[in-house]
């Protein structure tokens, strides 16, 4: 993993070196200015060629939003079948389906495989850059020299080192040529403003998942749900990290610069999406009626549970009345629970066999078009051989009767 950051460490060090060398000798920016410069361009920079990836991904959601409606009424026609007809049937409706709302799955799972090693290597970057105790300093980070890593840790942003950190010492205070209110009066604004963006995003992101849920599925409800809880936690570890890690100035305006950016994309393609991609009325009475059925599910089964746990505790007191009943009870009670479990066990067991009986008829498919495929090129290479053993015959059939007609001349020239 280590590796992989490093690898690309390279192109976004190419870029920073870029933008450095560009403000500073070319447009003569001076040093301090021109590192603060590169940290912010750089950080769009990388951003900015992400944005098409964002995009396939956001649109990617958007769509599968439009066209659940079509789908649902898809599954409901084909979906608890294990007919062979039914299963191409479903599969060719659904191909169609994708095909009309230029749809991919695939498209929602590369851009994040593309944007994660480029991010982390942007913080890997200035993480090594702007910290001397990583003992880097005197070696290359990517395309950048040791000398540009101390001119780097030279500058300052507002009077404050880059390197410069709230947790720090007092000698290392004294060491950088600062204090500790110097660096808190520049840090600790650009945590909050990190840590208020960081939040937003997190409610602009769950906002739009809201919207986007598929309700019917267990797993994306409970992580809508556990993003919540989410939302409030990783402020804190944000800013006890900020407040007391080893998080520079320049790690901070990262922060800074990376949500801000974040936020700005993510309400932005929205908007344009839900302007481009309106919804109708049946996906708004879709997200409605999946959202109260599941609702409904939800609290039916917590209103089982709560009254089955009633009904326990009250037998549990009644036999404290009679002791001898005590264990029947208990035995009773685990029954009952057992039996609970194992319709709730059953009922996942059920989805689960009829999915794999589709998916064995898909699998029956694809074997029986493979061997089609494969005897149909077997044929093809044993009519290509016929066909050249053929004129391989008749070839030596011509060569033979001109032979002989030669021959026949030349007997005749001979009398």
């Amino acid at each position: 993993m280590l590796l992989l950051l490093e690898a690309f460490v390279w192109p976004v060090s190419a870029v920073m070196k870029m933008w450095h060398w560009l403000l500073a000798q070319v447009l003569g920016v001076a040093p301090d200015t021109a590192w603060v410069m590169s940290i912010v361009l750089l950080v769009i920079t990388v951003r900015a060629l992400l944005v098409p990836f964002n995009w396939q991904m956001y649109r990617s959601t958007r769509m599968m939003l439009m066209m659940r409606p079509e789908q649902e009424r898809l599954e409901k026609r084909y979906g608890e079948s294990t007919e062979v007809e039914d299963v191409v049937a479903h599969d060719e409706a659904l191909k169609e389906l994708h095909k009309e709302y230029g749809y991919n799955p695939m498209t929602g799972c590369i851009p994040p495989l593309v944007q994660i090693p480029f991010i982390l290597g942007l913080y890997r970057l200035l993480m090594w850059m702007s910290v001397p105790e990583n003992g880097r300093t005197n070696s290359n980070i990517g395309l950048l020299t040791p000398e540009d890593i101390a001119s780097f840790l030279d500058a300052s942003f507002m009077g404050v080192p880059l390197p410069a950190y709230v947790s720090m010492s007092a000698e290392q205070f004294a060491a950088l040529g600062t204090s500790n209110e110097q660096v808190r009066a520049v840090a600790i604004p650009l945590l909050i403003f990190a840590l208020i963006f960081t939040t937003v995003n997190t409610f602009v992101g769950q906002l739009r998942t809201r919207t986007h849920l598929d309700w019917s599925s267990t797993v994306p409800r409970t992580v809508y749900k556990w993003m919540w809880g989410v939302m409030v936690i990783i402020p804190i570890m944000l800013g006890f990290a900020g407040m007391t890690g080893l998080i520079p100035v320049a790690l901070l305006m990262y922060w800074f610069l990376g949500n801000l950016w974040t936020l700005s994309q993510s309400v932005l393609i929205w908007y344009v999406l839900a302007r481009k991609y309106p919804l109708r009325e049946e996906h708004k009475e879709q997200i409605h009626t999946s959202r109260a059925k599941a609702l409904d599910e939800q609290r039916e089964v917590k209103q089982i549970k709560k009254t089955a746990k009633r009904s326990w505790r009250r037998r549990k007191l009644k036999a404290l009345a009679h002791p001898t009943t005590i264990g029947q009870v208990r035995r009773d009670i685990k029954a009952e629970k057992a039996a609970m479990k194992a319709e709730r066990k059953e009922a996942k067991q059920e989805k689960k066999s009829l999915q794999k009986a589709r998916n064995k008829v898909r699998s029956d498919i694809r074997k029986t078009e493979m061997e089609k495929r494969f005897e149909e090129r077997k044929r093809k290479k044993a009519k290509a051989a016929g066909d050249a053993s053929s004129d391989s015959s008749d070839s030596s059939d011509n060569s033979d009767s001109s032979v002989s007609s030669d021959g026949a001349a030349d007997s005749d020239q001979m009398e």
